[in-house]
């Protein structure tokens, strides 16, 4: 039996190629461009053909998360310390975010904050976090936290920096004032700060900075803990007492 001519041009389909497909429409026009008609359109064939593969756009959506987070490696797996797993989650995240901005749209989507980490790595981290003496709802924090950090940061970063991939303008989006006061009619580090505005690589540093902190603050935790259960008197010594 002969092909149909064209036939041996057309891509075969399976739900990774099409989530890669409306990762790169999203890099290159935002994710407003990204639906099941525009991709079945770039890839030549009809969109009943993408409902075989991937049911509807909201599974697409995460379908092309889950593909861009497996890019990198979120959590290094032992033998790194829980402060290498939590700095590199908050590198790869980041990365992750500049390069592929519409990511932040599908991560705080409606009612629901996206995981994009493995179940395997999170799990190495949450241990690691409890055997440095954390409890479970502060290992639960941590990782909420770090997230949280690393979030924050990318929205302000891309909002005062919108374009694809990662963005450096020379120019910096100014922060304005909301108010009218005039300040202290004088060079204030408030003014000197807005005039600064928010650049690609103030933001990274900020990142760095709060990241660091973010770490110190959960070595001291830990101590804290430690210093607690040495300072408590055991079933033996409560009797005695």
């Amino acid at each position: 039996m002969s092909t149909p001519p064209g036939a041996q041009h057309r891509p075969e389909l399976s739900a990774r190629a099409i989530a890669a497909c409306g990762v790169s429409l999203a890099d290159q026009e935002g994710l407003e461009s990204v639906s099941m008609r525009r991709i079945a359109e770039t890839l030549g064939v009809s969109p009943m053909a993408l409902y075989r593969h991937i049911g509807n756009r909201e599974s697409l959506l995460l379908a092309m998360a889950g593909l861009a987070a497996r890019r990198t490696e979120l959590i290094p797996p032992p033998p790194a310390s829980w402060q290498v797993m939590l700095r590199t989650m908050a590198e790869s995240l980041w990365e992750g975010f500049v390069q592929h901005p519409w990511l932040l749209q599908i991560v705080l989507g409606p009612s629901r904050l996206l995981d994009m980490a493995p179940t395997g790595e999170l799990e190495h981290l949450l241990r690691a976090l409890q055997d440095a003496g954390l409890s479970d709802e502060e290992c639960f924090d941590c990782v909420v936290g770090i997230s949280a950090v690393v979030i924050g940061t990318s929205t302000l970063a891309l909002a005062a920096n919108p374009g694809p991939g990662v963005h450096r303008p020379s120019r910096p989006n100014a922060v304005v004032r909301l108010n009218d006061d005039d300040g202290a009619g004088h060079e204030s580090m408030a003014s000197a700060f807005r005039r600064r505005g928010i650049t690609y690589d103030a933001s990274r540093r900020s990142l760095d900075y709060a990241v660091d902190s973010f770490l110190r603050g959960i070595q001291a935790r830990t101590h804290e803990n430690l210093r607690t259960v040495q300072n408590t008197p055991s079933g033996p010594e409560k009797e005695q007492q």
